[in-house]
């Protein structure tokens, strides 16, 4: 039922919570997830092999919650951000992927250097030092031409909204990479013309 006060939008139209659009994604991607990682891959150009399976996970406490399990010594455990939240992470034989994702926002620079220690955090994980670790930022095509280069790098890679949204043919990705650089109470899209009464 279309309601007036959401202007006869869905709610989706509205939200700009990232959490979101990475639920999207993740939704599309976690079908099948060694083709998602195949894919991510090839369009980053990351220098790391595709083979081999692959999991992908939402909203992965990583720290938190393989020190949980008692992987780790115990001695290890106040050296770790352990409320740190990675919005995706493929997790794949020989390799990781961490994906931080960004829609109205930019990267901030206490961020890009937290970002920079992950990967010696992952690396002293138990039993993952092993692992070629890769972060690669996940934002608008409109923030990537206007980032400082600091941000840039501070991944190893970058993908846009819109590439994953050409993948999946979800036209929800493709409005989180149109989101980056609205004033506020802008709208993404029109609301539909009232029906003229007959």
């Amino acid at each position: 039922m279309p309601l007036p006060y959401l202007r006869i939008m869905p709610w989706t139209s509205w939200s700009r919570e990232e959490r979101l659009f990475c639920a999207v994604l993740y939704e599309h991607a976690r079908r099948a997830p060694a083709e998602f990682a195949s894919w991510l891959i090839d369009n980053a150009g990351l220098d790391i092999s595709t083979s081999g399976d692959w999991e992908l996970g939402y909203e992965v406490c990583l720290y938190r919650d393989y020190l949980w399990h008692g992987r780790g010594p115990t001695a290890a455990k106040g050296r770790f951000p352990r409320k740190r939240t990675f919005d995706l992470c493929l997790f794949g034989e020989s390799a990781i992927i961490v994906i931080e994702a960004k829609v109205c926002e930019g990267f901030g620079s206490k961020q890009n250097e937290s970002f920079k220690n992950d990967s010696k955090h992952i690396a002293n994980l138990d039993g993952m030092q092993h692992l070629q670790v890769r972060l690669v930022a996940l934002a608008s095509s409109r923030y990537l031409n206007r980032c400082s280069k600091a941000t840039r790098e501070a991944f190893d890679r970058w993908v846009t909204w819109a590439q994953v949204a050409q993948k999946y043919s979800d036209p929800l990705l493709l409005q989180a990479d149109a989101m980056y650089g609205r004033k506020r109470g802008e709208l993404l899209v029109d609301p539909p013309a009232p029906v003229a009464a007959a």
